[in-house]
C-alpha cells in the first residue's frame, strides 16, 4: 500500500506536451505537439479557464512569462512575445536561433545556438552579451539576485552583474574540467558538479561538488552520482542525482538525504512544506514524516505550484510517439491524503466511458441488420451455411478451408459424431504451427526495436574553410540533425582524432588551424544505447596572390 494525493486530470490535451510553466499569478501555458501554445487561468472551483491558443511558426525551444506575456523561442528565427489573447506583440530574430532563456531581473536572457548569450528587455534593444564581455561559448545559465551565473565551453564559470564580470572561479587541474551542473541557494550561495580528468591513477574521472558562499569555496567533497536537477527552496536548496536520491542542500553547503526515488531524478522542486521530485513515471513526495507517491501515465518531467489553488500541475510524456497524448494533472498538496494499492495509482487518469452499457445484442444487431452490409453472393453463402448441429464442419472451415472428405472422416466416428481426440490432436497442430510463425515474428519485431531504439548520431557534412591571417578559422559544428524517433537522447560528446573530450552538447564552436581535421560525436540515450557520426574540416591558407 501506498499514499496518494487527491489528484485529477486538468486537461487532455490532443498532442504531446513538450513544455508547461506557470506564471507568478497563477496563469499557465504550455505546447502541446511542437508548436500549438495554449494559455489558461482555473477557476475559484480549480477548472480550466482557457485564455487563448495559438500556433507558433517553428517548433519550440523555450517557452517562458515575462510579466503578463508569454515569450516563446525557437532555433530557427530567435524568439517572439505574445499576449495573454495570443496576439503577437514584438518578433525579435536571434542568430542560431534559441536553445534556452530565462528571466534575469527585467531582463531576457537567450542562449543561442551559437553559444552566444543575449540580453532583451522592455526597450527592445537586444545585446549580445558574449560579444561585449569576449566570453567563450556558452553552456549553462542559471540567475539569482543582480548576478547571472554562467557556464562556458571551457569548463569556466564566472558570474555577470550589471553586465560586468564580477566573479571568476579558479580553474582548477592542467588537464582540463567540465562543470556538469549548477544550482543556487536561496539565499544566493551557487554549487556545482564537475568531472576532472587525470586526478585519479588510469583514465577514470573523479565527480566533485563545490559550494561557494561571497565568493569564497566553502565545501569541495566527492560525489558518487551526478547531480541531475536543482531548485532553490527555503534555507537552500534541492538536488535531485541520477542514481535517485534527494537531498536538501543547506546555506552552509551541507546535504541531507530526503528520499530515494530509485530511478533518474528529472526535475525537482519545494512547495507547501513539501520535497517534491520526478522519477520515472512517478512523482515522490514527502513533508514531515508523511510521503506519498502520483502516478502519471508519462514521464512527468514538468512541474509547477500553482500558489491560488496550492495545487502541483505536472505534465509529461511516455516518450512513445504513437501511443495517445499523457494529460496535464493537477494534485492537492493540501491533502486529503489516501492509502490504496499501488496497482490503483493509475485510476486518476484512466479514461471512463460514461455511456450506458450496451448488450452484444445492441452492440451486434440482428441478422438483417449484419445482411445489409453483405454482397449478393455472400448474402446466399450465409442463408446457405449449415446449422449449428453441423459445428465440426464450420470450425474446421474457419481454420483454414474445409478439409477433404477423407480427413473429415478422421474427426469421426462410426456413428458420425466428432471424435474429441482426433480433433483436439489437429487442433495442437495447428497451434504448433502457429507458434513457429510466431516465434518467427517475435525475432523479427526485436530486431526492428533494436534499431529503432538506437539513436543515430549526425555529425553534419564535412566543411572546408579559408583560414583569415592569423592562420586559422572559426568553425561550428552541429549535431542537431541527429534522428531519435522517442526523444530520448541524453548526452552528446564531441572528441578530436587524439580521443579528446572537446565539449558535451549538440554544438560546438572552436578555432582551428591551417590544415585537415576530424571530429566524432557521440550521443546516448536513457536506456544506454549509443552511436557515433564524423566530420571532417579542413582549414586553407589564404591565397597570397
Amino acid at each position: 500500500m501506498v499514499n496518494t494525493l487527491d489528484v485529477r486530470v486538468l486537461s487532455r490535451p490532443e498532442a504531446k506536451v513538450r513544455w508547461l510553466v506557470v506564471s507568478d499569478d497563477g496563469t499557465l501555458a504550455w505546447v502541446e505537439g511542437q508548436r500549438q501554445v495554449f494559455v489558461a487561468s482555473l477557476t475559484e472551483e480549480n477548472a480550466l479557464h482557457l485564455l487563448s491558443s495559438f500556433e507558433h511558426e517553428h517548433a519550440v525551444s523555450y517557452l517562458g512569462f515575462f510579466g503578463h506575456q508569454i515569450v516563446v523561442g525557437d532555433d530557427l528565427e530567435g524568439f517572439a512575445v505574445y499576449s495573454t489573447e495570443g496576439e503577437v506583440v514584438e518578433a525579435v530574430s536571434v542568430d542560431g536561433g534559441v536553445v534556452n532563456g530565462l528571466r534575469h531581473t527585467d531582463v531576457l536572457c537567450f542562449l543561442s545556438g551559437m553559444g552566444h548569450l543575449v540580453l532583451w528587455g522592455p526597450q527592445g534593444h537586444l545585446r549580445d552579451l558574449s560579444e561585449s564581455l569576449a566570453l567563450e561559448e556558452v553552456l549553462m545559465m542559471t540567475s539569482q539576485g543582480s548576478r547571472l551565473y554562467l557556464v562556458t565551453q571551457g569548463g569556466g564559470v564566472l558570474a555577470v552583474e550589471n553586465e560586468t564580470v564580477a566573479w571568476r572561479r579558479p580553474a582548477r587541474g592542467k588537464h582540463g574540467e567540465r562543470i556538469t551542473a549548477i544550482g543556487l541557494t536561496k539565499g544566493g550561495a551557487v554549487f556545482l558538479s564537475r568531472e576532472g580528468h587525470a586526478l585519479v591513477a588510469g583514465d577514470e574521472e573523479a565527480l566533485e561538488f563545490e559550494f561557494w558562499k561571497g565568493d569564497e569555496l566553502v565545501v569541495r567533497s566527492d560525489l558518487s552520482g551526478r547531480i541531475l536537477t536543482s531548485s532553490p527552496c527555503t534555507d537552500g536548496a534541492v538536488v535531485g542525482f541520477d542514481d535517485g536520491s534527494v537531498v536538501r542542500l543547506g546555506e552552509d553547503g551541507t546535504m541531507e538525504h530526503i528520499m530515494d526515488t530509485h530511478h533518474p531524478v528529472m526535475a525537482c522542486l519545494v512547495a507547501d512544506g513539501h520535497t517534491i521530485a520526478s522519477s520515472w513515471f512517478y512523482i515522490h513526495g514527502k513533508k514531515g514524516d508523511q510521503t506519498w507517491t502520483i502516478e502519471h501515465q508519462g514521464m512527468p518531467s514538468l512541474l509547477g505550484f500553482h500558489p491560488s489553488s496550492n495545487g502541483l500541475i505536472f505534465a509529461g510524456d511516455d516518450q512513445n510517439d504513437y501511443t495517445a497524448p499523457e494529460p496535464i494533472g493537477h494534485a492537492f498538496l493540501e491533502g486529503p491524503f489516501s492509502d490504496v494499492d499501488k496497482a490503483e495509482l493509475n485510476l486518476w487518469f484512466q479514461s471512463h466511458d460514461s455511456g450506458t452499457e450496451r448488450s452484444a445484442e445492441a452492440i451486434y444487431g440482428n441478422a438483417e441488420d449484419v445482411l445489409q452490409h453483405l454482397t449478393e453472393a455472400e448474402k446466399d453463402g450465409f442463408h446457405a451455411a449449415p446449422e449449428l448441429a453441423d459445428d465440426l464442419e464450420v470450425l474446421l472451415d474457419a481454420m483454414g478451408g474445409a478439409p477433404p472428405p477423407n480427413e473429415v472422416d478422421e474427426h469421426r466416428d462410426d456413428s458420425g459424431q466428432a471424435n474429441e481426440e482426433a480433433l483436439m490432436e489437429h487442433l495442437r497442430g495447428e497451434g504448433e504451427l502457429a507458434m513457429e510463425d510466431s516465434e518467427d515474428l517475435f525475432e523479427a519485431l526485436n530486431e526492428t526495436l533494436a534499431s529503432v531504439h538506437r539513436p543515430q548520431a549526425a555529425a553534419g557534412q564535412d566543411q572546408q574553410h579559408i583560414a583569415s591571417d592569423d592562420g586559422s578559422a572559426i568553425v561550428h559544428l552541429d549535431g542537431r540533425e541527429t534522428a531519435d524517433p522517442h526523444g530520448m537522447v541524453v548526452g552528446w560528446a564531441w572528441y578530436n582524432d587524439r580521443g579528446e573530450e572537446l565539449a558535451a552538447g549538440a554544438q560546438l564552436k572552436l578555432r582551428l588551424p591551417v590544415g585537415r581535421h576530424r571530429f566524432e560525436l557521440r550521443v546516448v540515450d536513457r536506456e544506454g544505447a549509443w552511436t557515433t557520426d564524423s566530420v571532417t574540416v579542413e582549414v586553407l591558407e589564404a591565397s597570397t596572390s
